[in-house]
């Protein structure tokens, strides 16, 4: 050995002195006084030390689970934002944990589905996927979807309901990523393969710092696929800021979420951490002998099973680490850095530690720190080591040995993309944009704005909207603004023919300028394209940190009720702006004939607050649906108007319910005491500004125009042909957020399934629905499409195998109105059957089915509801909705009465919510069926119809059929009995139709 070694290793086995990184010389003699029992004392460790014990243990670990970090809340006596982790760590139940004691561990994870990983992503040859790097690069994954579990993380962020919006700038608040500490570098984004090319929506990223900046809607929260270049711990500091109306800005502190990607998940404690720093570890470890210790740290690709039946999925993506030793008895503590960011801790026994890691498929520098645990008789006297760099390239094999010495301590090397976001306030020195509306073949558009400063930031948002619905478009049009320019692409459908395109520019509270919306297209034409010139509002409000207000409530809260109110839009700038010009194109688009002109719809309004419901108690074993919601609806200050409930036409309500038309929504499960309950979390803000849980039975989703979708090639999987074929056009939910929709998804986040014996089942059942219609929900991942629910099979419903919370896309093939009973039920771990009570989900589908005051029909009590058959589901013609017509005009429950006698007194009974299906002994033989359309077409009597051969009970001249709506779909009227039979009678499909008044 050459007499440089031998000099190196006589220093490193007789150093007495510890080792302090970055330590001054001063203080590292000083630490040389301080025994190595001081240290540990110091460090508030045990005597013995952990086999494992990395920089987060005792933190809160967020994983495996639903995960919004991080969400923004106000806190209302500060007059400021904090920043919280919202998740579920302990599996007792969501809470809020203050974001810099808590740790997101991505691991490894596979769907039950297919086995398939949804720890990896491998990049494809889409041009959209270059921001994340190379074709065929592997990037480690928190994917936006989990199947079967929700390993390895189920991560987004978000903003609470209660945040002052009307106190900002615009109405805009942004979360910010201020810088990210790691050894690579990670992005957050939304990705669909099959809608190329636009198949990805940007989100949030380290290294481009147009993307260091997410605007926030109150009450929202996403779900996002987050990637990270290379495994190791990134810390990552956000902030959420907002101008407030006076111009002043206001910002959280800068707070700090820890990403641990890849290694062994942290030990979970209370938020504090536990561990011994390594190098306080490595201090008081001794120095021993490095050439009789003889270590080796290699690095190769992953030797798979001779098995392939053993071998998992993405695991020819993944490196051995190793460590051996010549004493085969050792003990000890390993700890692996990639890129002098710690990796994870190992333990190591007899004397070799592996671990099989994908270390993705850039380069980078890993080392290991060894210390020995002196508490075992066979390591006491064992050496210390700090490796040498161990240089990794995907595909090769390396080694280092401790006979060539000790490294140098395990330094960050950041990498080199990564940007810090500065917070400096801007003013432009340009407040023109250009916009470009310009197709690109294959029925796609791309809307780009460019600013003539190349420095603004902000947001483009806007979209097609309605002639009449200036508030939320068919299309939300999203982007970050990069070095001056954002684009966003589109199908270009032939349904926002018509429609007026507006781009809305919203400033980033950085910037002092205020946003602008120009009127690209007044009556825009797909496949055409346009041009337009606009210009930012100058900022002219004094600037500065926004003062703290007093407080105005002695007790502490993180979040204080705030009065919800309406957010400010943007308004387009006072100073002229060209008018945009059409241009004419010669690019392909979807053929206007394939879908109608979408129909206006009227402007959203605000809608009323009702108290919460009592919280529903759980169902005996075999439920019955709950009642219809109660349909005696408070006194309203708006005059009567006959033919509704009480006679009463209650605005935001139908038939008593109160209506939500957007946010975010779960059909939540409990499990208390052995008993099951459902309810509706409903975080949407309309009718109490708190998340709130409250009875389906209480509201209905009103889902408006702005749901229009038709059926593309990207849908054509046959497991979706419950929407029609490939062209048909429907109304759908979709599985990611959009402004102006409701999003609903299921939620068992809450359940501990160690008290149960598989999984908790969700029955959605229909019970009524338009005249032809079906319904469907399907969720969406990069393996394809999952279908959840099928009314044209008979699947009702969906197996939830783990705590989960989930979105997924709602279809409804027909305008008008659809009611579901809806419970959940689960097998006890001692085999008790238990069911929630059945609750029924009303939804108005389309603008005059969402503008009604009451229902076309309402759904008898039936013993057998619980069970996932069709009995009793009853169709309805999409019609004009019942309950719009004047007194004693034809539709009207009040028609029905006076024509009727005592059988429309009985349709009026129904209307009310108390359906009678015998009717009155009093009446004639039509008005039998009475009840059947409350609040519309009810009772019998001498204009009525017969149940006798039609199944039809209506009311004098019935309803007209909708004009102008949507076109069928080409489904005709579909039995939903499992068998496809219709027979009329109890338990039995019915199939209603209305009478059509002659033209």
């Amino acid at each position: 050995m050459s007499s440089q070694k031998q000099t190196q290793r006589r220093v490193t086995t007789h150093t007495p002195a510890l080792f302090i990184p970055g330590g001054k010389p001063a203080l590292r003699r000083a630490a040389a006084f301080l025994s190595a029992a001081a240290l540990l004392a110091l460090a508030g460790a045990a005597p013995s030390l952990p086999a494992a014990a990395g920089p987060d243990d005792g933190k809160i670990v967020t994983t495996k689970g639903h995960v919004d970090a991080p969400k923004a809340y106000w806190d209302e006596q500060n007059g400021t934002f904090v920043l919280m982790n919202e998740a579920n760590p302990y599996k007792t139940g969501a809470d809020t944990y203050e974001l810099d004691k808590t740790v997101n561990w991505v691991g490894k994870g596979y769907s039950t589905r297919d086995g398939k990983s949804q720890y990896t992503m491998t990049l494809g040859d889409s041009p959209s996927l270059a921001f994340l790097g190379e074709p065929g690069q592997t990037l480690y994954m928190a994917p936006h979807l989990t199947y079967g579990n929700q390993d390895p993380i189920w991560a987004g962020l978000g903003a609470s309901t209660k945040v002052p919006t009307e106190r900002f700038r615009d109405g805009v608040f942004a979360t910010d990523i201020l810088s990210v500490e790691g050894p690579g570098r990670m992005e957050l984004f939304r990705y669909n393969p099959d809608d190329a090319p636009a198949d990805v929506y940007r989100m949030l990223s380290s290294s481009s710092t147009g993307w260091h900046s997410w605007l926030l809607d109150k009450g929202s929260h996403t779900h996002n696929t987050t990637t990270f270049t290379r495994p190791g711990r990134y810390v990552v500091t956000y902030r959420t800021v907002a101008r407030s109306t006076d111009g002043r800005i206001i910002s959280s502190k800068p707070s700090k979420l820890v990403w641990q990607v890849g290694g062994m998940q942290p030990v979970l404690g209370d938020g504090t951490p536990t561990a011994v720093p390594t190098v306080d570890r490595y201090n008081a470890a001794p120095v021993g002998d490095l050439d009789a210790a003889k270590y080796m740290l290699s690095v190769a690709p992953h030797r798979l099973d001779a098995d392939p039946a053993k071998n998992k999925d993405a695991d020819d993506k993944l490196s051995d680490i190793t460590f051996t030793a010549a004493n085969k008895n050792l003990k000890g503590t390993l700890t692996l850095y990639n890129n002098g960011y710690f990796l994870t801790d190992l333990p190591v026994v007899n004397g070799t530690a592996t671990w099989s890691e994908m270390l993705g498929s850039e380069g980078s520098q890993l080392q290991a720190v060894f210390t020995p645990d002196t508490s075992d008789e066979n390591s006491a006297e064992a050496s210390r080591w700090i490796s040498h760099k161990l240089t990794y390239e995907p595909g090769k094999a390396e080694s280092v040995y401790s006979d060539d010495g000790n490294g140098s301590w395990p330094e960050e090397i950041p990498d080199q993309a990564n940007t810090v976001l500065s917070t400096q306030q801007y003013t432009p020195t340009s407040m023109d944009y250009d916009v470009t509306v310009t197709p690109n073949g294959n029925g796609f558009s791309t809307v780009e704005v460019r600013f003539k400063d190349p420095k603004v930031r902000g947001f483009m948002r806007g979209g097609f909207y309605a002639q009449d619905d200036p508030v939320y478009p068919y299309l939300d049009l999203e982007g970050s603004v990069e070095d001056g320019v954002v684009r966003f692409t589109f199908r270009d459908e032939s349904f926002y023919k018509g429609t007026a395109l507006r781009v809305k520019m919203l400033t980033h509270p950085d910037m002092n300028a205020s946003a602008s919306t120009t009127e690209v297209a007044a009556n825009y034409e797909p496949g055409t394209k346009y041009t337009a010139h606009d210009a930012l509002a100058p900022d002219s409000a004094p600037i500065g940190d926004a003062p703290k207000p007093a407080p105005v409530d002695p007790s502490p809260s993180a979040e204080p009720t705030v009065a919800p109110s309406a957010e400010p839009s943007a308004e387009p700038s006072e100073a002229p702006s060209e008018a945009p010009t059409a241009e004419p194109s010669t690019v392909p688009s979807v053929s206007p004939s394939e879908v109608p002109t979408v129909p206006a719809v009227p402007t959203a309004s605000a809608e009323p607050s009702v108290p919460a419901p009592a919280p529903s108690t759980p169902a005996p074993a075999n439920p019955t649906p709950s009642a219809p919601a109660p349909t005696s609806p408070a006194p309203s200050a708006q005059p009567s108007t006959p033919g509704t409930p009480g006679n009463q036409c209650v605005p935001g309500q139908i038939d008593g319910r109160t209506k939500i038309s957007h946010g975010h929504l779960d059909i939540q499960a409990t499990l208390k005491d052995r008993q099951l309950s459902v309810g509706l979390r409903d975080d949407s803000g309309i009718i109490d500004a708190d998340s709130t849980v409250r009875p389906l039975d209480s509201v209905v989703w009103t889902v408006s125009e702005n749901a229009r979708r038709v059926r593309t090639e990207r849908m054509a999987d046959e497991k979706l042909n419950f929407m029609g074929p490939v062209g048909t056009a429907f109304y759908g939910l979709p599985q990611t957020q959009q402004s102006g929709l409701p999003w609903p998804g299921y939620n068992t986040q809450d359940i501990d399934y160690s008290q149960l014996r598989g999984p908790v089942r969700l029955h959605v059942v229909p019970k009524v629905m338009p005249e032809g219609a079906r319904f469907g929900m399907f969720t969406e991942s990069l393996n394809g499409a999952d279908v959840l629910l099928d009314s044209t099979t008979g699947k009702t419903t969906i197996d939830i195998d783990y705590a989960t919370h989930a979105h997924a896309n709602w279809v409804f093939s027909e305008p008008g109105q659809y009611m579901f009973d809806v419970h959940y039920s689960a097998t006890l771990a001692d085999g008790t059957e238990v069911n929630s009570p059945v609750q029924q989900l009303a939804v108005a589908v389309g603008k005059k089915a969402s503008d009604a005051c009451s229902f076309e029909t309402a759904v008898p009590k039936d013993p057998n509801a619980a069970k996932d058959d069709f009995s009793g589901v009853r169709r309805v013609d999409s019609a004009t909705p019942g309950g719009t017509a004047g007194a004693n005009q034809p539709g009207s429950a009040q028609s029905g009465a006076a024509q009727g006698g005592q059988s429309g007194q009985a349709g009026a009974s129904g209307a009310a919510g108390d359906v009678n299906a015998q009717g009155s002994s009093d009446g004639s033989a039509d008005g039998s069926a009475g009840g059947v359309y409350p609040g519309g077409i009810s009772g019998g009597g001498a204009g009525g119809g017969s149940l006798g051969q039609s199944g039809v009970s209506a009311a004098s001249g019935g309803v007209s059929s909708q004009q102008g709506g949507l076109a069928r779909t080409g489904f005709g009227a579909v039995s939903v009995a499992v068998g496809g039979a219709l027979v009329l009678g109890a338990g039995t499909v019915m199939v209603l139709r209305s009478r059509r008044r002659a033209s």
